[in-house]
């Protein structure tokens, strides 16, 4: 099944409990989406952010692009950071699932993005532009 991350369904769930009892912290996405090597942004690539719990998908964002490529300020839950690392076993991070769909040319990508306590992570997504040529026919 298909839930918001938001909606009273899915923080009923055990699932929600679960996930947010090890998910204490929160960080930042930054989505900047580009083609002809990040010289020409790209407005209107349509971005979900979302987990796997079993069979359910949870939908934590849906959003577009801007006219600048950009989607500023994605805030997502994450693994609290320790307040001391030591070692590479004490950085903390909550994985995310990334679909970047550009329907202007029928094009998608998949990325996984990994979110870190107080962190601003950015996320480039980049279509070839070789890509968008060989799609203009499709219009």
């Amino acid at each position: 099944m298909e839930y918001y991350f938001n909606s009273n369904q899915f923080k009923e769930s055990s699932n929600y409990k679960n996930f947010m009892n090890m998910n204490l912290g929160s960080g930042i996405l930054k989505v900047e989406a580009y083609t002809a090597s990040l010289a020409y942004p790209l407005s209107g690539v349509l971005i979900t952010i979302y987990k796997n719990f079993g069979s359910d998908k949870v939908i934590f964002y849906e959003g577009q692009t801007n006219e600048s490529g950009v989607i500023e300020s994605i805030v997502l839950p994450t693994k609290k950071m320790n307040d001391e690392i030591n070692d590479v076993s004490d950085i903390s991070f909550t994985t995310y699932d990334l679909d970047a769909s550009y329907p202007k040319y029928n094009i998608e990508k998949k990325y996984d993005v990994s979110i870190f306590d107080n962190v601003k992570v950015i996320q480039p997504v980049t279509f070839p532009i070789q890509d968008l040529i060989e799609g203009e026919d499709s219009e």
